[in-house]
């Protein structure tokens, strides 16, 4: 009887369950957890830095307790998988995937291009004018998720059969056990929650949530009255001690009564969102009042968190035990297969998001003998081939290596002289790059001192002239604006500048002796003559220098090379 590993990767716990595959009556022979490495597993997605610290941790789980097979189905949980529901015509159950993957389009408004697509039937319509259809849920998977699984799985050198939708495993589960009345099966993780109603074993509405019990875990490990230890204790503790606020008859309380009720308060938004999903059933099925309420996943062996759920709900909440009959290696395995339940569905799931050949396939009769056989036979086959193909080759490779190896010997000192040319050509670039760097705008300063002196009008006075590295400023007097522009269109042709602007300009009264003045006057008083000039400021920008280097060709043809 063939034996399959499901395995399902939490934020902190990674849940492994080893049992029949393919079989009516399937026997569960190992439920093990082991620690999530921090950050390796985000909303299903397997982080690629964290590949090979999740794949030891599987690894080491898988080799301490002593589990053989190699055959791996992985289920999986995220936020980003779409899922809808349809109903497809009245065919075969064996042929409805076939019609599904032909009617993507018609389903989906998406291009599903990068997507892998499964399904889980949900009923075949007794009645009615759809009698015979099957109302089917469509669940769609990003690739690059799923390749993430498919590494994981080389990594943990295990062969990977398929990766199941958490969503689908609850669906087959429920409907193998088959129950009657209407039951609200809630699937409690660390980071989210999906809440299934069903009514005689039959899907009527399916909702996940973005809440868990994951914050709960966290304030157990975290607070000193608790003293849980790492990811694996407070496991232990919540399984087997009440850890929140609400009464569990004969059962321990662990930590303070404060601590107790942080956990129950870090349980609020979870159970405020199942009361949500439960309100919107009642309000859009009328008459079909949820009768109870199972929990599977971790919140089902967290103690404390049916209860508190009851009290919330004002209905008995209690674990599933869904998988009563199956068998079960011992009662512990039993008793904590409600917390494996996508484990164990994965295992009952026909289908999954895998379709292609390379997925892992379980074959109950292989011959060993004759695939051994087979497989010398080749080996022997190859082997003759590989030698008497090897010869023409072998020695067409020595002809080059000594046709190379006279290369060598003839470029050798074409090599030392090219090097020594091109150390040479190096340190000259330096040098020009060097004598360019020492280069400033105002190096010509004298030159158009000497140019202003040449072209500047006769009449034109200089008050003052300051220059730095980039610009300079002048203030000058002339006798009247069209001087003043003549000085102006003069200095915008000289070809050390490249911009000038006048920053001011103002008319001024200046002083002048009146020569013609008679005697007369000089014993009244000296009369002074005023003249009226134009002071204007000029603001004159220095081109800048250039630092290219010119930096000369190199010719490397090797023909030319040869030839000299």
């Amino acid at each position: 009887m063939a034996k399959i590993l499901t395995i399902e990767l939490g934020h902190s716990v990674i849940k492994l369950c080893e049992m029949d595959y393919k079989t009516s009556n399937p026997k569960i022979y190992q439920c093990q957890e082991a620690i999530t490495p921090p950050g390796a597993v985000n909303d299903g997605y397997i982080m690629d830095g964290k590949m090979k610290d999740l794949a030891y941790a599987i690894k080491e789980t898988i080799a301490r307790n002593g589990i053989k097979t190699k055959k791996v189905i992985f289920t999986v949980a995220s936020a980003k998988i779409i899922n809808r529901e349809v109903v497809v015509p009245d065919v075969k159950e064996s042929q409805i995937g076939s019609v599904v993957q032909a009617n993507l389009s018609d389903y989906f408004p998406v291009s599903l291009a990068d997507y892998e697509v499964t399904h889980s039937l949900v009923q075949t319509i007794p009645e009615g004018p759809d009698q015979g259809k099957h109302r089917v849920t469509i669940f769609a998977a990003e690739k690059g998720m799923l390749e993430s699984y498919r590494k994981l799985a080389a990594a943990c050198e295990l062969d990977i059969v398929n990766v199941c939708c958490s969503g689908a495993t609850i669906i087959e589960s429920a409907r193998r056990q088959n129950a009657q009345g209407v039951q609200a099966i809630i699937k409690m993780e660390e980071k989210y929650s999906i809440i299934s109603v069903f009514k005689n074993g039959v899907l009527s509405l399916q909702r996940s949530i973005n809440y868990g019990v994951g914050d709960a875990m966290g304030v157990v490990g975290t607070q000193p009255t608790f003293a849980a230890g790492d990811t694996l204790g407070v496991w232990r503790l919540i399984t087997r001690q009440n850890c929140t606020a609400e009464q569990v008859p004969n059962m321990k309380e662990a930590g303070r009564p404060e601590a107790r009720q942080m956990v129950s308060e870090a349980l609020t938004p979870m159970i405020n969102g199942i009361l949500r999903v439960f309100d919107y059933y009642s309000s859009h099925f009328t008459g079909d009042e949820i009768e109870n309420v199972s929990i599977v996943g971790l919140g089902a062996q967290f103690v404390g968190v049916p209860e508190l759920l009851g009290s919330a709900l004002g209905i008995v909440c209690r674990k599933a035990g869904m998988f009563q009959d199956i068998q079960a290696v011992d009662t512990d395995v039993k008793q904590k297969s409600d917390a494996y339940s996508s484990c164990i569905g994965a295992g009952l799931t026909a289908d999954g998001f895998l379709h292609d050949e390379g997925k892992g396939k379980l074959s109950k009769e292989i011959n060993y003998t004759a695939v051994s056989i087979l497989a010398c036979v080749l080996s022997l086959i190859v082997a003759i081939t590989l030698v008497l193909t090897s010869v023409l080759p072998y020695r067409a490779a020595k002809e080059e290596e000594k046709r190379l190896q006279d290369l060598l010997v003839t470029y050798e000192q074409g090599k030392v002289i090219y090097d020594e040319f091109m150390a040479t050509t190096n340190v000259t670039q330096e040098v020009l790059k060097g004598y360019a760097m020492s280069r400033h705008s105002n190096d010509g300063l004298i030159a158009f001192l000497t140019e202003l002196e040449e072209k500047m009008p006769m009449e034109s006075v200089f008050s003052s002239f300051l220059s730095n590295d980039t610009s300079c400023t002048i203030q000058l007097t002339v006798n009247d604006k069209s001087t003043a522009a003549k000085v102006i269109d003069t200095l915008r042709d000289f070809d050390c500048l490249a911009n000038v602007y006048v920053t001011g300009i103002s008319e001024v009264q200046v002083e002048s002796d009146d020569d013609n003045g008679d005697a007369g006057d000089e014993e009244e008083g000296e009369l002074v003559m005023t003249e009226t000039m134009i002071e204007y400021t000029l603001f004159c920008v220095y081109k800048p220098v250039t630092l290219g280097v010119e930096v000369p060709e190199v010719k490397t043809d090797g023909a030319a090379a040869a030839n000299n």
